[in-house]
């Protein structure tokens, strides 16, 4: 089943994506309109969510330049997971696509290091350039 508009627009949604180097993005919707392959199916999104939040911990998170730890945690938790985890500036504001990166990975989580399954559910999703240099996205460049 699709993610309808009036949901995306209404919650706050963790999304994920792959860069063109494989690694991978937590994003953090915010009330913005997800990407059209992320919408597709939100029995995907929930077997992508459930894998991350199942994944061991690895070493500390390294936060970004003015991010607040106390409003950082999931992000932080992404993380230490292995994603660069972004958040949306301005929330509920369903026209702004601009999202700020919260908290980056020691250790970076590759796609090839997922399920063939679920690498390839992700890859739908991805980031035409390269995430580790970002400070902010836009998430219309999220294809």
């Amino acid at each position: 089943m699709s993610i309808p508009e009036t949901d995306q627009l209404d919650a706050d949604i963790d999304y994920f994506a792959t860069d063109a180097a494989g690694h991978i993005l937590h994003v953090a919707s915010g009330g913005g309109q997800l990407p059209e392959s992320v919408a597709a199916s939100q029995e995907a999104l929930l077997a992508l969510h459930q894998h991350f939040l199942l994944r061991p911990e690895t070493r500390a998170a390294q936060l970004a330049d003015g991010a607040n730890p106390a409003e950082a945690s999931g992000a932080a938790r992404y993380a230490r997971r292995g994603m660069f985890s972004f958040a949306k500036i301005n929330l509920h504001a369903p026209t702004d696509t601009q999202y700020r990166l919260v908290a980056r990975p020691a250790v970076p989580l590759l796609l090839a290091d997922l399920p063939q399954e679920l690498a390839a559910e992700l890859a739908r999703t991805r980031l035409p350039g390269a995430v580790a240099g970002l400070t902010e996205l836009s998430s219309t460049a999220i294809l």
